[in-house]
């Protein structure tokens, strides 16, 4: 039964990865480079919140799913590996310590720019379509501004399952 738990928790730990990280890559490498194509403004604003509300749902559940299987892998560790020593007395500890701190770097830079940041710049755009004086200069910086914490929340993202697959390699992590 314990092998069984394990392998369902892996399995819904990579699920919720690939529910996080699948839509981050289609958002940066397929959908704001398409969406540069949609020349009426209203249309592809109404579109960039249609698409990052879905983005959100998607990512709300992959985050709930690693969630929930990583508590199950970090408090069954022990028993799963037959592992009586201090938790920072091998790399597991320490590479998951790390791992923790980074998820939650993430997880601010991600927020920053879901709450900050991206309404930020979907106010502005919304704004010059409605006729205010919005500069081009705003509305870039904003762009880069989004970009930047976009690039950074995938980036840290990309590291924390490297830090993922070393805790699953039982020669590196166990020693």
């Amino acid at each position: 039964m314990s092998d069984a738990l394990h392998i369902i928790a892996i399995w819904t730990h990579i699920l919720g990865i690939a529910l996080w990280v699948g839509p981050q890559f289609f958002m940066a490498f397929a959908w704001v480079p398409a969406s540069r194509q949609i020349s009426d403004p209203v249309a592809r604003l109404q579109a960039m919140k249609t698409v990052t509300r879905r983005f959100a749902y998607i990512g709300g559940i992959g985050l709930l799913l690693i969630f929930i299987a990583g508590m199950y892998l970090i408090t069954s560790y022990r028993d799963y590996y037959h592992y009586d020593g201090g938790f920072f007395d091998i790399r597991f500890g320490v590479v998951f310590l790390t791992k923790m701190i980074t998820l939650a770097v993430m997880l601010a830079v991600i927020g920053f720019h879901t709450f900050i940041v991206g309404p930020r710049l979907m106010g502005l755009m919304e704004a010059r379509i409605q006729g205010k004086d919005v500069s081009d200069v705003a509305i870039h910086k904003a762009r880069m501004q989004s970009m930047t914490y976009s690039i950074l929340g995938l980036l840290l993202t990309l590291c924390i399952m490297v830090m993922g697959a070393m805790l699953n390699t039982v020669t590196f992590s166990l020693r």
